[in-house]
């Protein structure tokens, strides 16, 4: 009978500090999406999720292995809207007394790595608003297929073209060095700024997904809300 108490006063301790975990987790994670909206300058409360188990261990600590921050509809300082804005940052670091006062106000990183997806509906808008007209599918994973009208002999004919992708600078280029038919040596380059992106990282990469473009970079030691 008392080995049967015993097992069930320990059972009830694991629950216990399990769902003590998770609370702490989920308050931690509330209180540094609300910081990560405010100093980032997000149009709505980002996704917080932490990782890392047990979660307490790292609170106490002030330490947090990895933390995972989605964010949606982000427009930049040159109007450009990236759909999905996505990190992780390594070892961030924040004591649990503050977080439980609210009373964060710097978050040192040690390493971010960050992605921002820009979609082809929303970079046609972006281009359009530049009185460009054109009209973007995927061609493979460093290339899209450029739709779009240019002049031929006083006449608007509607084109098609291959642009290949590359990033320098902070700055996307879709080029075409040629279009199909007899205009083969009309080209066309178009450039997407994505500079000062939230959490300090830089595009150094990029990849053509079936929706759009997505750009990924890193960045270390770095300090969110400074």
């Amino acid at each position: 009978m008392l080995r049967r108490l015993l097992i069930a006063v320990l059972l009830l301790l694991v629950v216990a500090v399990v769902a003590a975990d998770r609370v702490g987790a989920h308050v931690a994670a509330h209180v540094l999406a609300g910081k990560l909206e405010s100093d980032e300058h997000l149009s709505s409360r980002p996704s917080v999720s932490i990782g890392g188990i047990p979660f307490l261990t790292q609170a106490f600590g002030g330490d947090y292995s990895d933390v995972s921050v989605t964010a949606h509809d982000y427009t930049t300082e040159d109007g450009v809207v990236i759909d999905t804005l996505s990190a992780h940052l390594h070892g961030v670091h924040i004591p649990f007394s503050k977080v439980i006062g609210g009373s964060v106000k710097k978050v040192p990183v040690n390493r971010v790595d960050g992605s921002a997806t820009v979609t082809f509906a929303d970079l046609s808008r972006y281009f359009a608003g530049r009185h460009v007209s054109v009209t973007l599918r995927k061609a493979s994973s460093d290339s899209v297929e450029v739709t779009t009208k240019l002049s031929v002999g006083g006449h608007q004919r509607l084109v098609e073209g291959t642009a290949t992708v590359a990033v320098s600078s902070d700055v996307v280029t879709l080029s075409v060095p040629s279009f199909a038919g007899r205009i083969s040596h009309r080209s066309l380059s178009l450039a997407v700024p994505l500079r000062a992106l939230p959490f300090r990282f830089r595009v150094t990469s990029i990849q053509v997904t079936d929706i759009g473009i997505t750009g990924t970079g890193t960045a270390h030691h770095v300090t969110l809300g400074s």
